[in-house]
């Protein structure tokens, strides 16, 4: 059998359409985890938690840049967060003008919880796939994380 080099053509229409729909359904089981947490951490807060764990300390700045707002209000998220002991501040000894930002020993405690909570939930719905389906899921998802990466490498 002979393979071709060209790559397939780009799906439009309705199976984008489709692939949005169902990837929605992933999100919101992702998302109940933050619903269940006590005391309850808004979905902003927990998108800054989640920023400062895969980029370690950052400074206010980048952190507005990444999080997309305006210095002022990642500052008070900020203020927020550090009130509740989620995440520390600290301003360095050779720049008084910066604040470095990183998250609290409770900070990475709650992230956990989260990251526990949303696999029982995954495992709970995964259970009831068959294991066909589970591993053509897995498969599809590498291949779509390889493919996300490379399109945000060539979009820098």
């Amino acid at each position: 059998m002979r393979t071709s080099s060209r790559k397939p053509p780009v799906p439009t229409g309705q199976f984008v359409d489709d692939l949005a729909t169902q990837a929605e359904a992933l999100v919101r089981l992702w998302d109940q985890a933050e619903d269940w947490a006590v005391p309850r951490i808004p979905p902003s807060q927990v998108k800054v938690l989640s920023l400062l764990r895969y980029r370690g300390e950052m400074n206010l700045s980048a952190l507005a840049t990444k999080f997309g707002a305006i210095p002022s209000s990642a500052s008070r998220l900020c203020d927020r967060l550090e009130a509740s002991g989620l995440v520390q501040r600290e301003v360095p000894a050779d720049n008084r003008r910066e604040v470095r930002l990183s998250l609290t020993r409770e900070g990475r405690r709650r992230l956990e919880s989260f990251d526990d909570a949303r696999r029982e939930d995954l495992a709970r719905v995964l259970e009831r796939m068959s294991a066909e389906a589970r591993a053509a899921l897995l498969d599809g998802l590498r291949e779509f994380s390889t493919a996300a990466q490379e399109a945000r490498d060539a979009s820098a």
